[in-house]
């Protein structure tokens, strides 16, 4: 069976929970986050904070996610970090999401739409740039609209948001991404252990990519959309150790990838996995980073918040509009950055980057004021005053 099949198989067995839940009583002092590709991102971020300022103290907060049994054996051995809070499996949650006040979600979530006296936002994981939602070829007609308020960063992607997500314009909230707020943070000790005494860090995240051979190992080959031999690894890796820079490699979550030895004393690669068991956090290694290399992924909206350089491998830009396709008729115009397609490119960004030369800053600057309303640090509580008084 298709896997669009049976989403719409699901989502019918999901319709009459829709009319179950106007007619069950909410609990004002319940909240309820919902993840089901691991608890991170934004609806992880919004956690987070309600932990740091105390919100379990005042309400109960129940977490369907999928690693719950991992959180409940932490909630054991330190029960006074864990006050108040609920850690169940994805089916058990329904029952707590159809009597919670408040409920949160970023990525997958139950088709059930939010009762009048229930409020519901999808955080989502990302401003896009792919196509998302009902913006993405065949998927027009699929309902994506089970949330009351949808977070968009700036008035110019609110649009974007209300066509992927058939929202109306009352349902999307103009506010910065919780995840976000990990970038202008101090911590003296984090970035001390991230940077290393290096002079120059450059963080590459490359994006989901299910048409190319997902199981491909990459311990020999890290840098994976270039073909490269060990040896020119291993020259790449020794030129930036005399120019004190390292080079860090994070896939995507939802990459399958062969874990890679990170035997280079400056190139380290980790698949998600890694990354997460390692306790490494995606947002304090951005917040550390002088350069961003990416691709199609969203982070880099967020990474121009910092005005850094940000170098794009567009190697297979043309099957990925054909494949994908973006939410801009012209997504270059929306990319200031070093269009990167060759070794030579490659090699010509992180050189810039080591000699402090930033030849896009002002078209940086200029599109951050396009897409980024809010750059203060201070997304979440914003979130939570405008939400919950």
């Amino acid at each position: 069976m298709k896997k669009e099949t049976k989403r719409e198989l699901l989502r019918c067995c999901f319709v009459p929970l829709t009319l179950v839940n106007r007619l069950v009583q909410k609990d004002e002092n319940t909240i309820f986050f919902y993840s089901n590709l691991g608890f991170r991102d934004n609806v992880k971020a919004v956690y987070d904070y309600m932990l740091e300022h105390g919100y379990n103290k005042k309400y109960h907060i129940v977490c369907a996610i999928h690693e719950w049994e991992e959180y409940n054996k932490k909630k054991q051995e330190h029960p006074d970090l864990y006050e108040n809070i609920e850690f169940v499996g994805l089916k058990k949650g329904i029952f707590r999401f159809l009597k919670a006040k408040y409920a949160f979600y970023s990525f997958g979530k139950y088709p059930i739409k939010p009762a009048k006296n229930q409020i519901v936002v999808n955080v989502w994981h990302g401003m896009p740039l792919k196509r998302i939602g009902n913006m993405e070829h065949g998927k027009e007609q699929i309902p994506y609209n089970y949330f009351t308020y949808i977070i968009a960063t700036s008035d110019f992607f609110a649009d974007i948001m209300k066509k992927s997500f058939n929202c109306s314009d009352s349902q999307v909230l103009v506010n910065g991404q919780p995840r976000n707020d990990r970038l202008f943070r101090q911590d003296v000790k984090e970035d001390k252990e991230i940077r290393q005494e290096t002079e120059k860090l450059i963080f590459w995240l490359p994006t989901y990519r299910d048409t190319c051979n997902q199981e491909r190992p990459h311990s020999d080959n890290p840098i994976s959309i270039f073909e490269r031999n060990g040896k020119e690894i291993e020259a790449l890796n020794q030129w930036l150790k005399e120019n004190r820079t390292r080079l860090i490699v994070k896939h995507h979550p939802l990459q399958k990838v062969v874990p890679a030895e990170n035997r280079f004393s400056n190139i380290e690669i980790y698949s998600h996995e890694e990354f997460q068991h390692m306790g490494k956090d995606l947002y304090a290694y951005l917040r550390n980073a002088d350069a961003l290399i990416t691709d199609y992924s969203s982070v880099y909206f967020d990474y121009m918040m910092l005005d850094r350089p940000i170098g794009f491998v567009l190697s297979d830009m043309e099957q990925y509009e054909g494949d994908r396709g973006f939410v801009f008729d012209e997504p270059l115009a929306m990319m200031p950055g070093m269009n990167i397609k060759t070794d030579d490119d490659l090699m010509e960004f992180i050189q810039a980057v080591i000699c402090g030369r930033d030849d896009y800053a002002e078209k940086r600057r200029e599109i951050n004021k396009t897409v980024n309303k809010y750059n203060d640090g201070n997304s979440t509580k914003m979130l939570l005053d405008r939400i919950m008084n």
